[in-house]
């Protein structure tokens, strides 16, 4: 029973802890609670029909959601594949639109996984660096040294700034723009 009470702190603490960062991404979030909390349950709906299913592979793509529209990012073996993501994430309730960014996976020994997560690395201490921008709602991808930015900004000025960071960075290939500013 002794050992059980400090447990069970550690586990509440544990808890509270890993939802100050959700509660941290909720408050900095330009969407209101309500649908920010919905695009979260949507990626989460996306991911697992995605992981589970044997023709769409998650380790090559991510998904994220911005006030609805799913964007799947990443390699594909085949245009099956594409077709199956969308359709799987169409499926999911509270989708409006779904947007694929894809690549088609191939072997390129200029630029593999070490060079992608250089490259994102490097986008993302640009951006921090910007003080005069708010880049808290930005992702970032970095897929065969092509760098994808996604994400809600206020300005277009920022938007501007932020492809403009990707693109200084030596090594990043193509910068493809999916911001979207809200107001």
């Amino acid at each position: 029973m002794q050992r059980l009470i400090p447990c069970l702190f550690c586990a509440l603490a544990l808890f509270c802890l890993g939802g100050c960062g959700t509660i941290y991404k909720a408050s900095v979030d330009e969407r209101d609670v309500s649908t920010f909390v919905d695009d979260g349950r949507i990626e989460s709906s996306v991911r697992a029909r995605i992981i589970n299913d044997p023709v769409v592979k998650l380790r090559d793509m991510s998904v994220n959601s911005y006030l609805g529209t799913v964007y799947l990012v990443g390699e594909f073996d085949a245009d099956q594949q594409k077709m199956r993501a969308v359709r799987l994430a169409r499926e999911v309730d509270g989708v409006r639109r779904v947007t694929v960014v894809p690549f088609q996976k191939r072997q390129d020994p200029a630029c593999g996984t070490a060079e992608d997560l250089s490259l994102y690395a490097k986008i993302k201490a640009r951006l921090v660096e910007d003080q005069d921008i708010w880049s808290t709602q930005v992702d970032v991808k970095v897929v065969q040294c092509n760098a994808v930015i996604l994400g809600l900004v206020k300005s277009q000025r920022d938007a501007n700034q932020i492809v403009a960071h990707a693109n200084a960075v030596p090594g990043v290939r193509t910068v493809q723009n999916y911001i979207r500013i809200i107001k």
